[in-house]
């Protein structure tokens, strides 16, 4: 299964899920998708790479929004398979495209790993894409130790890196997704249960004038934000 999806205004969810090849490989899960998104702008982004195995697949959904030539930026939230696994690929096709990451995640990985040496951002940073602003988050533990977030502030549309990923295919929904993303995270033991790093991220994110919940894995979330962070800020995240 692969889903194109706008789900704000030039932000589209290209998800990938039920591909039977990468299941038996062990590199996706039965029942959940794996979200990169494209950001269709004066300077177009992708956020996440999506798995090297499955870069054709990725590439020819990504060309149904933009041209992968013209991208601009490519931001890697945290150095794992899905997020950053076909970097070289992307950079490879993409020669004007700047590697978008953590200090940490520069230092730790990508300055070896990347074909291109990657751009640090700081915390609270803003990148104009022209029609879109990103502002990037540093959070560090949540789920990776190099990780962030990113809001596009024009839209008031949240990248939470893997905070808040759940269950299922569909593509988006308006149901209160808190107790299904609170059982995955502790099944699943995405995310430490450290309430210091995970309050962290939430303390940041939690004013933000958030509309869409662009999670990297499972459904597109519109509202219910609040009930997501007062989940997750007052629960165990080990079962």
């Amino acid at each position: 299964m692969l889903d194109v999806r706008e789900i704000a205004r030039g932000i589209y969810r290209v998800a990938l899920g039920e591909e039977q090849d990468l299941i038996q490989g062990g590199l996706l899960w039965p029942s959940v998708t794996s979200n990169l998104f494209v950001i269709q702008a004066e300077k177009p982004c992708i956020i996440q790479t999506g798995l090297r195995r499955a870069f054709a697949r990725l590439r020819d959904r990504v060309r149904e929004v933009v041209e992968p030539m013209k991208l601009r930026y490519i931001v890697v939230p945290h150095h794992e398979g899905d997020s950053s696994g076909a970097l070289n690929e992307w950079e490879a096709l993409a020669p004007q495209a700047e590697v978008l990451c953590s200090d940490l995640c520069a230092s730790l990985n990508l300055r070896d790993f990347s074909d291109r040496e990657p751009r640090v951002v700081k915390d609270g940073e803003v990148v104009d894409l022209g029609t879109h602003r990103l502002r990037f988050l540093i959070t560090p533990q949540v789920n990776q130790w190099d990780s962030l977030m990113l809001f596009e502030e024009t839209t008031g549309t949240l990248f939470p890196n893997d905070l808040f990923s759940s269950l299922g295919l569909e593509a988006v929904t308006s149901e209160d997704t808190s107790q299904v993303a609170l059982e995955a995270a502790r099944q699943l033991g995405y995310q430490p249960n450290d309430p210091s790093a995970v309050g962290h991220a939430l303390d940041k994110i939690a004013g933000l004038p958030v509309k869409v919940l662009a999670t990297m894995h499972g459904p597109t979330v519109i509202g219910q934000f609040d009930k997501l962070v007062r989940t997750f800020r007052d629960n165990s995240l080990t079962a």
